[in-house]
């Protein structure tokens, strides 16, 4: 076996291509659709105001009341009550809320161009006694199609860099126009969903009511023990006796009225 004889074949090629390409991108937004339903009951004159001093110091000790700015709130199964001793209303709203997703996209057409010339090497090898039969001939003709392979391989790279390139170059303007898309349809779709929930809230005010005038009437009833009782020994009452039973306050002292 000869020394080895390598052949370096030197190809190029020119690029000139022009394509269309759509561009898109797509966009998810989440958001939550709520409804409210609200009834206020004036409670009037009938707390005066030993009666409503009692019936904050109650609502602030009572588990399950929390203060909100000047009102006490209870939350409940589908909605709250909230008591606001400024006004003397008891608000009861029932509350419904619902998670909404929507999916938007947006698509353009961008017009690529891409020109270039390539250049890329290739090899072949073969021995001066054409051991194994390759001759120079079959070498040059190995090495020329190494080359073009390589040229293949380049163009296809090339290619896909002006697609990305272009691709990233409209990216952002058309993720805009999807978020833009998405924005509008979750309104659209939040107020409509918040439409069927309203209707839900509506059913639900009845249950919550009777829950959350329970919770309240409860600790009025406290109060109003707790004023009472306040108001005997003020007044030097004696044997003043309290029980409860069954949501029956039951209150008893003399007091000398001369």
């Amino acid at each position: 076996m000869c020394n080895p004889r390598r052949v370096r074949v030197t190809a190029t090629r020119e690029i000139a291509e022009v394509w269309e390409q759509q561009v898109r991108r797509q966009i998810q937004r989440t958001g939550q659709a709520v409804a409210e339903v609200r009834i206020r009951e004036p409670l009037g004159a009938m707390l005066g105001t030993p009666t409503l001093a009692a019936l904050a110091t109650v609502l602030a000790k009572t588990p399950g009341w929390e203060r909100q700015g000047d009102a006490y709130q209870h939350d409940l199964d589908g909605g709250y009550v909230r008591y606001d001793p400024g006004t003397r209303e008891l608000e009861i709203v029932a509350v419904r809320t619902a998670e909404v997703t929507v999916t938007a996209e947006a698509t353009a057409t961008a017009v690529g161009r891409l020109t270039d010339e390539l250049r890329e090497e290739g090899e072949g090898m073969y021995y001066d006694d054409e051991w194994g039969g390759v001759t120079e001939q079959d070498a040059r003709r190995s090495a020329q199609q190494h080359a073009a392979a390589r040229l293949d391989a380049t163009a296809r790279i090339r290619l896909n860099e002006a697609h990305r390139e272009i691709d990233e170059q409209r990216g952002a303007e058309v993720l805009a126009e999807a978020e833009g898309k998405a924005d509008t349809e979750l309104s659209a779709a939040v107020a409509a969903r918040s439409g069927q929930l309203r209707d839900e809230a509506a059913e639900r005010l009845t249950a919550v009511g009777i829950a959350g005038r329970n919770l309240f009437y409860q600790a009025l009833g406290t109060a109003y023990r707790d004023a009472i009782t306040a108001y005997a020994r003020s007044r030097g009452a004696d044997h003043l006796h309290c029980t409860e039973d069954g949501g029956v306050i039951d209150i008893e002292f003399e007091l000398d009225v001369n």
